[in-house]
This record gives structure tokens, sequence and C-alpha cells, in this order.
């Protein structure tokens, strides 16, 4: 062996090994036809360190086959959507039923270099309703939660505003008193003495959850700027970019979906930030807020 590999070898050795990460991880079944009862594993979940992670179904091709138009497969993935919320919200300490329709299979010990190792590993191996056809391309696309997104970016912005990030960054709904008296709780993340704002994936295949997404994301920043002294606004959204494994078609009419939501937004006087990476989102969200109001 020659010195400089020698070297090599030593440099190597001397690396440190990444530490493995270990937890509890559980599948998620649907049942898709109740008159048949028969549930379908259609994700999966991990949970270390007092945190959840949860990767959920979002390739339809087998579905179609086998429930050939009996299923409305926009209801299903919003429905998929919601079961994913609701873990994340509840956390590490789930019952075994989430509903007469939901199941979580028995907690099994799991390690990795990463949650999303383990959820991949395991997805792969009991969601077989997401396995590409024979002859079908890999699906490369993989959604991003809202939920997801928002801790990301909360966590970088504690990073770099400290006592700033945690007086804006709000973790729970917002209760709003509207003209009349009533009481309305709201979904407003970020919120200062003179401005409110929203963050938002655009990152599903799903043309429609975007767009829903966006209309209530907007709505309820309405509400507080028509009830509250808060009069400025903005909108922080993840979009994907032709390298996020959508095909051009997809691609093309998410797009198109999201510019048209977007410019409505931008015409009510609300402002948008846009960005095809959490980082990057989260920087110029950072900025907005530093700018603007604290």
């Amino acid at each position: 062996m020659s010195s400089s590999a020698r070297l090599r070898s030593r440099l190597i050795e001397q690396q440190p090994k990444p530490q493995l990460i270990t937890g509890r991880w559980r599948s998620i079944s649907l049942c898709l036809d109740e008159d048949a009862g028969e549930f379908f594993n259609v994700g999966v979940l991990f949970t270390h360190d007092e945190q959840v992670e949860v990767r959920m179904l979002d390739n339809f091709d087998r579905l179609k086959c086998l429930f050939d138009g009996r299923i409305d497969f926009d209801e299903l993935f919003r429905t998929l959507h919601e079961i994913e919320v609701a873990i994340l919200h509840n956390g590490p300490e789930l019952l075994d039923e989430l509903g007469s329709t939901i199941r979580l299979g028995a907690p099994l010990y799991a390690s990795g270099f990463s949650a999303k190792e383990v959820l991949d590993e395991f997805f792969a191996d009991v969601v077989t309703l997401g396995r590409p056809k024979r002859g079908a391309r890999e699906v490369a696309f993989r959604y991003q939660s809202t939920l997801k997104l928002r801790n990301s970016i909360f966590n970088f912005m504690k990073q770099r505003m400290h006592a700033q990030a945690t007086r804006i960054i709000q973790q729970s709904r917002y209760e709003l008193t509207v003209g009349s008296g009533h009481r309305l709780e709201i979904d407003i993340p970020l919120m200062s003495a003179v401005a409110s704002g929203s963050i938002v994936s655009g990152w599903y295949k799903n043309p429609l959850v975007v767009k829903n997404n966006l209309l209530q994301a907007s709505a309820d920043l309405n509400l507080i700027r028509s009830n509250t002294e808060r009069d400025q606004a903005v909108i922080s959204i993840l979009v994907p970019d032709r390298e996020s494994g959508l095909t051009s078609k997809e691609y093309e009419k998410l797009v198109e979906i999201t510019r048209k939501q977007l410019e409505r937004i931008r015409a009510m006087g609300i402002e948008v930030i846009e960005a095809s990476s959490a980082l990057e989102l989260a920087e110029l969200t950072i900025d907005w807020w530093s700018n603007c109001c604290i």
C-alpha cells in the first residue's frame, strides 16, 4: 500500500461514524371498502426521540387497477393527508385505532441513519400499493406536507432569529373575536403586532390540495386583516421545480393552478414568498419578517 493510500485509510478510520437513530415503526392501514371490511396498508410512521415521522401513499396506480373507478381518488388523497396531519398533531403517543376505518400496526423496533431511511425501508416492505406497476417508471416525486414544512421553517427561524422567532411563531391556532363577538379558531402560524403570515406546501401531486390549502390560508389571513390592526399579510409557499419528480404534464398542470391562485392572493393585497427548497423559503421568510414588522 502506498503512503498516500495509507494516509487516506487512516483519515477514513478517524472520521466519526454517523450515529444510528432508534425508535419504533408502525404500519398505517385504511379500510377502503367498508362492505368488504378489508384493510390496506397506506403508510408507515416512525417514532424516535419524542418525534413522529410519517410517509403516506401518494401513488394510486395499483389502486386504480384494483378498484376501477369505485374510489374517488381526490377524496382518498384528502383522507390520507388528514390522517398524516392527525398523527403529526397527536405526536408519538398514539392509539391502535384512529377511527373505525384507520388502524395502526403494533410498534416494532427500528433503526437507521435517518428517519427518512427507516420510513423508506418499511414503506417499501409493507405498502405494496405504493410499488410502481411492472414496466412503469419509478415514481421519484415525494410530497411534502404543510405541517412538516412549517416545523422545518420554525426551526430555521429559531436558529437565526432567536427570541424574535419565539414572539411571532404561533404553536397553536389563534382565537379571533369578530365584530359580532363570535370567536373563531383560525390557522395563523406567524403573527406580530402588525402582520400575520401563513406557510403552505405546494409540493403535492394533486393541484386541488394545493388550491384548497391556499384558499384556506388566504381566507384566514383576510379574517385577521379585517378584524385586527394587522394590515400586512404574507404567504410563504414551497413550490416544486422541474426536478421534483413530477411528469411534464403533472408539473404544468400544478404550476397553472398554483399560479392562478397566487395571482388572486396578490390581488387581495397579500404578499407571496415562493421557493423550491425549504431552506431557501426559510431564508426569504426570515428576511421578510426581519425587515417588516417585528
